[in-house]
Formats: C-alpha cells, structure tokens, sequence
C-alpha cells in the first residue's frame, strides 16, 4: 500500500538525532541565560508510513556556568502516546567548516518535485500544517504475538500470529471479485494485498496459514544470508476490513543457542517484527524453555513489559517455564538482537524419552497379561 500524508502522520514515530555541540543541563542548579540556543534546526521525514523526526541543536554555555552534562527533552501527551523510539548523538572531534562567499547569480526558475510529486501554486498552499490528527485512526493497524519453543533435541520452532486491520476510509457497497482483478489500478488503490516478512536465515518447515487452512499465496526466497517470504492475505485488505493470519517456522538450534562464560544458557534472537515498514502497535514475544529450566532472564536493549508465565506441552509435568515481553509502539529500529538466559540441568532430556520408553513397556505388558489370561466361560 503506497504511503500518503495522512498515513504517515498517523502512524507516528519521533526519531531525534540531537547533535550538540555542547550538552544544556547539569546536575548543580545554574541560570536559564547561561544557556543559549545557536541554531535550531527539525527535519520530518515523511516518506514512509513511518515518520522520523530529526532534531539537531547547536547550543553554547556561558564561560562561567558549571559544565553541562545532560540534556532534558520534554514532549507533549500525544508524541509520548505514539513514540517508538528516541536515539540521540552527540557530535565531537574535527570537521570542516564551511565559508560562504557570496557571488552574483542570475535569477531562473526551476521546479522539482521527488517521485513525481505534483507542486501547489503558492495561491493555493502558502503552508503546510503539522500536527497529530484527532479521532482518526491509523491506516494499519498490527497485534503481533511471536512464540518461540526451545527444544534441546536441535530445533527452534517459531509461531507469529498476527492481526491486521485497514483503518483507513471504510469501504461502501459491495466489493466485487471481478471488478477487482479486471480493474486494479481503480478498484484496487485504496487496498493492499500483499506482505513481505524477512525471517532469519536457514529456515525450515516454513507455514502459513489461517482459521480456514492453509493460505498457498506466498513464495519464499532464502539463501545463507537471510529469507524472504511474500505473503497474500486470502483477500485484499479495503478500509475497516480485517485479517489474522499464522506464520511457523523452524530454526537450527545450533544457530541460536549459546552457553555463556558462567555457564548458563542462552538463546540470541531478534526482537520486532518481520514484516519491513510496519508499526506494531502491541508487540509480544513468548520464549518457552525446556522443562526444567530455572533462574530465567531476559537482556533487552530498551525497556519493555516482562513477566514468567507456565506453559504445557507434549509429555510434560510440571509445565514449561515461558518468559514473556510486550512493548508498544514497535518499529523497524526495535529489531536488534536479544538474548534470554537460564539454566539447565542435562538430567531433565531423559524425562521425555524415559516416559515413552515406560508407556511402551507397560503397554507390552498388558498385552502380555491379556494374551494369558483366560477370559472363557467354564462349565459350572
């Protein structure tokens, strides 16, 4: 779905990069004229359903205040509700400065506009407002719940459940199958039909499908480097419309689980979500360990939601201990690599393989004491 001004404001992300030359607060008490504000400079970067917001300050400290060390960013109630993410840099060493001469330039005209973009006469466009939209709601919207099963026999197994929902102008009238695909550059503009997910490299048993069954619409392109799946919900996506789907894979255990210098264990993953250019408004990721697992904990580069809970599965007992992170606001800069630690105890991979062995026996034996025993109905 190609992205527009009003998806891209909706689906709001502020990205600030503060480049300072020198930091604004410290932790003494100092005089607000100490600090003096050079030059200020924002650019909004519109050209994704994603917006990013560069904010670069030049500042400059009073020779005799104290050295200043942090600096405080305040935002409004509506930027908080909808931030994914807030990085900042500080710009140091040597560079080039630059020294404008002025010279006489004969005056022209020339109009340029990226991608085709059509200009505004100035009669009719002198401004271009900027400010979060009240009561309307986001082009798509995404839930995204990801599972992830350890299993120390070599395979990760991964599920991704995901939600979507178009909220953007709902659709009226019948949708028609054949006026679709006869004119899809008309019927088909205000909908999208297709997904692309990036996996890890070296997937297996690649799935997808949903409440129905399986979904045939999807091609998957992997090499050594990493693996692309396109996907085709069962039906285009037109405003108000919704769809779940279910994406399984699995995953070399060797590629993802490691044992640290103490001598705990841990699985590497990658937070976020796969699908490229995508806000997650809520965002969930299960780890399930082994039976058996103890002390877990889980490493994330940013702060996120995160509680144990007890799963079961297939011939266990005591259930499995499953350690699970939520976050809001997700976007592409969330996935980077995370790591969940535990231990374990070898002894517990018999506990599975001893419990088959035992019900096969004690099956053998019932057949055995069947076979010898006489049922038959004597004569009095």
């Amino acid at each position: 779905m190609a992205p527009s001004l009003s998806t891209a404001v909706s689906s709001l992300l502020l990205l600030l990069l503060l480049a300072a030359a020198i930091s604004v607060s410290s932790s003494p008490p100092m005089p607000e004229d100490s600090i003096r504000v050079i030059s200020a400079e924002k650019r909004i970067d519109l050209t994704s359903p994603i917006v990013k917001v560069f904010l670069t300050l030049k500042l400059e400290n009073d020779a005799t205040a104290p050295e200043a060390s942090q600096v405080l960013l305040a935002f409004t109630p509506t930027e908080v509700e909808h931030l994914a993410i807030v990085k900042a840099t500080r710009a140091e060493g040597k560079r080039k400065k630059k020294i404008y001469v002025p010279l006489s330039v004969k005056a022209s005209d020339l109009a340029a506009a990226p991608n085709g973009a059509r200009l505004l006469p100035t009669s009719k466009c002198r401004a271009i407002g900027w400010s979060p939209l009240q009561g309307w709601t986001p082009p798509v919207e995404l839930e995204f719940v990801r599972k992830v099963e350890i299993s120390h026999w070599g395979n990760v197994q991964i599920t991704e459940q995901y939600k979507l929902k178009h909220g953007g102008a709902q659709h009226k009238g019948v949708f028609s199958r054949l006026e679709y695909q006869s004119r899809p550059s008309i019927s088909g503009v205000p909908s999208f039909k297709n997904l692309l997910a990036r996996l890890p490299p070296r997937v297996h048993s690649v799935y997808y499908r949903d409440e129905i069954g399986n979904i045939s619409s999807s091609h998957l392109r992997s090499d050594s480097h990493k693996s692309e799946l396109e996907i085709e919900p069962r039906y285009p996506l037109f405003g108000g419309w919704h769809c779940t789907f279910t994406i399984g894979y699995g995953l070399p255990l060797q590629d993802f689980l490691f044992e640290s210098d103490d001598g705990r264990r841990y699985i590497n993953l990658t937070f976020g979500c796969p699908l490229l250019d995508t806000v997650v408004d809520d965002l969930t990721i299960k780890v399930v360990l082994p039976e058996g697992s103890t002390s877990p904990q889980a490493v994330v580069p940013f702060l996120t939601e995160q509680y144990l809970e007890t799963s079961y599965s297939y011939l266990d007992v005591v259930g499995r201990t499953t350690v699970v992170l939520k976050k809001r606001n997700v976007v592409g800069e969330h996935n980077v690599p995370f790591q969940v630690y535990y231990e374990f105890n070898p002894i517990f991979m018999l506990a599975e393989p001893l419990m088959l062995i035992s019900a096969v026996f004690l099956f053998f034996v019932a057949c055995i004491a069947y076979l010898h025993m006489d049922l038959s109905i004597g004569k009095s």
